[in-house]
């Protein structure tokens, strides 16, 4: 009598098979893990580039890892001041050069600050605020001008709100921007800049920002304002090249 087929050929048939299936199975997964791991790197190579935006190739500057504000065709600046410093108001002098130089294609924000704990600083509180009422009514590069004159021309205390308001009439401005001043109505954007000062480490003033992520502060330079204004000019026009 014949004997009966072995079974056993069918089983390492099949065993064989889930072999080819788990195979089957190990490729794709690793070919999802390749790709979401190269997915990843892209992702945070972009998020990397959205930090820096386009990198000055001249110039001496400092570089933070905040994002980028950066605009083709243009550099925006911040610049944090003091009225009652010196560099600033030398600065302050300066700066038209570079404003007629670039035109539309240089966009400057101004910040007054203080340090709490600088003696003397904390009074400067109403002379801030009286900046930003006057550039929410159109006067702000006029009182800015105004204001540095008064304290280092005519040697005026511009902490006296009588003096602020004086110095606010001078450029234009009424009894709008005299009750706002005494009603403190620019008190929290005021605080807000103080704070944004500290976000972006200011140690020295006046401190420019350049595009959101790169500083510039006067003892890169020996405290030279003329040459800050120049390093400046030369990292404005590589940006802009």
């Amino acid at each position: 009598m014949a004997k009966k087929k072995q079974k056993i050929p069918e089983k390492k048939a099949s065993m064989t098979w889930v072999y080819v299936g788990l195979a089957v199975l190990v490729i794709v997964g690793l070919a999802v893990y390749y790709s979401s791991s190269t997915s990843n790197t892209n992702t945070n190579t972009s998020s990397s580039n959205d930090l820096k935006g386009k990198v000055p190739t001249a110039g001496i500057f400092g570089t933070m890892n905040k994002p980028t504000t950066y605009e083709a065709g243009k550099v925006k600046l911040i610049e944090f001041i003091r009225f009652n410093c010196g560099h600033c108001n030398t600065f302050n002098s300066q700066l038209p050069a570079l404003k007629k130089k670039y035109g539309d294609k240089l966009e400057i924000t101004y910040k007054p600050m203080l340090w709490m704990t600088i003696k003397g600083d904390p009074a400067l509180t109403k002379t801030n605020q009286a900046y930003i009422l006057a550039e929410r009514m159109g006067k702000g590069e006029e009182m800015k001008d105004a204001i540095f004159k008064a304290l280092w021309v005519e040697n005026r205390d511009i902490t006296s709100e009588i003096q602020l308001e004086d110095i606010g009439k001078s450029v234009g401005l009424g009894d709008e921007f005299i009750t706002a001043l005494k009603n403190g109505d620019a008190k929290d954007e005021a605080d807000a800049d103080i704070n944004l000062s500290l976000s972006f480490q200011v140690d020295e003033t006046p401190t420019i920002i350049i595009n959101g992520n790169f500083k510039v502060v006067p003892s890169m330079t020996n405290e030279d304002t003329a040459q800050m204004t120049n390093n400046l000019d030369t990292i404005i026009n590589s940006l802009l090249s």
